[in-house]
């Protein structure tokens, strides 16, 4: 899997994104608009993602800063690399996934040495409307899934887990699946896009019966038998039975 932002640099997340104590005032919820992660000794400093740099240097309590413009899909988000002991990029210069743009440095309103990462849906502002928490980004694909592309249960898997990996709701899920209730099964595979179903499948696994099903579906055993053309109620898992 590609993965759209990648994590700037080495070392220990030493404060999330959101609501924290002031780690200078001791003030409490006070509003955290980054990740801030720690190492000390020499770190470089890497590009998030593929993009074009917009600013270099000083900005106010975050000391020296790197700002990049990505554009992701025809979306815009911008990423803030802070409190830099040094940066080796200029404003407009094209930079790459995972490329060195500074060292991790203690510049600005800071208790000791450690990069604040932003990233930003849209663009920064002061004040930093846009920003969202960088690890909900950090890892993930967001490139736009092939028409009728889909996804294999695993064990564990929940219908939110699986919804919020693929940035959809459970109800579209669900609704693009013709899921009645938010029961899946290993085996199971569910659409992530294209049209809403019409019709209803259903991947067997260890256990089932044609019964069983047919009550999960509201249906009958000779209407399962019928619409998949079986001669007898044996099925077997991964076996994929069209019930409605």
């Amino acid at each position: 899997m590609s993965t759209t932002f990648i994590m700037p640099t080495e070392g220990r997340i030493t404060s999330p994104f959101g609501y924290r104590k002031d780690p200078i005032t001791g003030k409490n919820s006070s509003w955290h608009q980054g990740v801030d992660i720690a190492k000390s000794g020499n770190v470089d400093v890497n590009a998030s993602a593929d993009g074009t740099v917009t600013r270099v240097g000083p900005l106010s309590t975050y000391g020296n800063v790197v700002m990049i413009l990505h554009n992701i899909n025809g979306k815009t988000y911008e990423t803030n690399y802070a409190h830099l002991h040094s940066y080796s990029v200029k404003v407009g210069q094209k930079v790459k996934q995972g490329q060195r743009i500074g060292r991790m440095g203690s510049t600005g309103r800071v208790t000791g040495q450690h990069l604040h990462f932003e990233i930003h849906d849209g663009r920064y502002a002061p004040g930093q409307p846009n920003a969202v928490d960088p690890m909900k980004l950090v890892g993930k694909d967001l490139s736009p899934k092939p028409s009728g592309s889909t996804y294999t249960v695993k064990k564990g898997d929940t219908l939110w887990g699986i919804a919020n990996s693929n940035k959809m709701t459970v109800n579209q899920l669900k609704n693009l699946n013709g899921l009645k209730s938010d029961t899946i099964y290993p085996g199971q595979k569910l659409k992530l896009s294209g049209s809403p179903s019409t019709t209803n499948y259903y991947t067997v696994i260890k256990g089932d019966t044609l019964w069983g099903i047919s009550q999960k579906y509201n249906t009958t055993v000779s209407k399962i038998k019928s619409l998949n053309g079986l001669k007898s109620d044996l099925i077997k898992p991964g076996q994929n039975l069209r019930v409605k």
